[in-house]
């Protein structure tokens, strides 16, 4: 117990006091005792003044001393309307007798000590002392409990970045030659391969890769979806190794790439890493694209869906157990696609939501795909149906686009902006025939303008990102328009309307270099103050598909109108 006021400094030279008493002698007093032992020390010689200095001071004031026979408001009077402000401050009642009622009025008002006149100096000691250590133990448990919000913030926020930056390596390791671009077979028919790639939180239990390759002459695509078991880290680590080792594999063995033997050296691989009970599914496929067929290997993973000419659906089922440490059979399916429009690879993320008729997506999986006609459009029947979505997902979406008798209209234009201002005329007198809605032909309009403009730019003028951005920032830009436009008069820009089950479809074809449409990953996550990469993020949301050449100087892109 301390035997002094000063030796209490240690605990009060951080809090402050309101001392109330009308007798000037007692208040000079507490001056005298308290000033230099608490950190502020404020007066009052009545109740009213103390009820307005505590609301004007509440967040600072820690301990009030008050009489209780005081003039204009008595000290329990002045108490009870303390607590309606705050219920927890300690206060030390001073009073001349322990009338019986004032005593059950303070202890119904949580007084926390008292007081007998004749104040004596061991009292006050005591009663500070009593009354400090509940504030004291509330301010330690307050910092504590601050303390370790921030060291969990810390702690969250790290790990958060950690599972960013380790995301940000899954998603270097996916391999996709095909990113927003698409196989052309002839003039007006197309192959385009799509993808959707989301995991439930920050890391994937999910993963794919497409790869384009030439054997004896003829184009293939090689494409997987590996889904471990589980979710987050564990389930992320098993799919980032067996990425990286299939990845690199095909990389190593391509110019005699053999199926089987690939998926055998994936499988002998991964059993070794493996935990007992652990266990992997994954879909494996080879498309043949001259011979118009696909070879799948599907190892406990969705059936493979696919639609023919005539509106039906068609299943592969799965053939093979999960991969797992001890099992190491498995059988490869030959399917001819000639019959086939459309066909898509899932992970069972997307079957397992729960829609919003309590239902499971299974249930509708093949109704939406049927009427789809584009993996964007197949998301947005997707999206409408479920609450959210409750797993990692993956989807390759592959469809033929024969546009060869749909031919609307063809249009070709100069490299001046006089020439792109009549291109954005006649598309959107083009829009005109359809039922659109103003906001909706307005943000088509707006896209069709980036996309026309980045053939006229980056393409005939062959202005890349960088140079843009430095012309735009000294602005210079328009001056430099004019005279790229004089140096490559003679390219033009061809565009051609289609119009194939109610879709829309728009080719733009450029004269320039072309692009690698890989750098367009890059772009899409570009900072936005940028003055390039933007377009192409909204034209990707307000069509439904945009895919490229394989040389990046003609893009098709589309939306369902009718």
């Amino acid at each position: 117990m301390a035997k002094s006021i000063e030796e209490l400094k240690q605990w009060t030279n951080n809090l402050s006091l309101l001392f109330v008493d009308d007798a000037e002698d007692i208040r000079d007093m507490y001056h005298f005792f308290f000033d230099k032992v608490f950190k502020k020390v404020y007066e009052a010689s009545d109740g009213n003044e103390a009820l307005q200095i505590f609301k004007e001071n509440r967040t600072d004031i820690n301990l009030i001393i008050t009489d209780q026979s005081m003039p204009k408001m008595s000290g329990i009077e002045m108490i009870r309307h303390i607590r309606e402000i705050d219920k927890k401050i300690p206060i030390i009642l001073v009073t001349a007798t322990k009338e019986h009622n004032d005593l059950i009025d303070a202890i119904n008002l949580n007084v926390t000590n008292f007081i007998e006149k004749p104040i004596k100096y061991e009292n006050i000691v005591e009663a500070i002392e009593n009354a400090i250590q509940k504030v004291i133990v509330e301010d330690l448990i307050q910092k504590n409990r601050e303390q370790e919000l921030e060291i969990l913030k810390y702690k969250n926020a790290y790990a958060d970045f950690q599972q960013n930056e380790a995301f940000k390596k899954q998603l270097n390791i996916i391999q996709n030659d095909l990113y927003k671009r698409r196989i052309d077979i002839d003039d007006g028919y197309f192959i385009l391969i799509d993808h959707y790639y989301k995991p439930k939180d920050i890391l994937s239990g999910d993963t794919y890769s497409i790869h384009s390759f030439e054997k004896n002459g003829r184009k293939k695509l090689f494409f997987f979806i590996i889904d471990a078991m589980g979710k987050g880290i564990s389930a992320s680590v098993s799919t980032l190794i067996s990425a990286s080792f299939i990845n690199y594999y095909f990389e190593r063995n391509k110019e005699n790439f053999d199926f089987r033997k690939t998926i055998e050296k994936y499988i002998d691989f991964v059993q070794f890493e493996l935990l007992e009970e652990e266990i992997i599914s994954a879909v494996f496929g080879i498309f043949d694209i001259k011979n118009d067929a696909m070879e799948i290997a599907n190892f406990s993973m969705p059936p493979v869906l696919g639609v023919t000419k005539s509106g039906e659906v068609k299943k592969l089922s799965t053939t093979n157990l999960p991969i797992n440490t001890y099992n190491d059979e498995f059988v490869i399916n030959r399917i001819d696609t000639s019959d086939i429009t459309k066909v898509m690879l899932y992970s069972d993320g997307l079957t397992e939501n729960t829609t919003k008729d309590e239902m499971q997506y299974l249930k509708y999986i093949q109704e939406d795909f049927m009427n789809s006609t584009s993996k964007n459009e197949f998301m947005k029947l997707f999206l409408d149906r479920v609450k959210e979505q409750e797993d990692d997902t993956t989807i390759l979406y592959f469809e033929k686009m024969d546009l060869r008798n749909n031919l609307l209209k063809t249009f070709t234009y100069s490299s001046t902006m006089e020439s792109i201002d009549k291109a954005l005329e006649d598309f959107g007198k083009i829009l005109n025939e359809f039922e659109l809605d103003l906001i909706q032909k307005m943000k088509l309009e707006s896209s069709f303008n980036e996309l026309i403009m980045n053939a006229y730019e980056h393409g005939n003028l062959n202005i890349n990102a960088s140079k843009k951005q430095q012309l735009m920032e000294n602005g210079e830009y328009m001056e430099y328009l004019r005279n790229a436009e004089k140096e490559f008069q003679n390219r033009n820009i061809v565009v051609k309307y289609y119009l194939v089950d109610g879709v829309l479809v728009v080719n733009i074809e450029d004269e320039g270099k072309g692009f690698d449409t890989n750098i367009l990953k890059i772009l899409l996550d570009e900072d936005t103050e940028r003055f390039h990469g933007r377009g192409i993020l909204m034209s990707d949301n307000d069509f439904d598909f945009i895919m490229y050449n394989e040389v990046g100087n003609s893009v098709l892109f589309g939306k369902k109108v009718l």
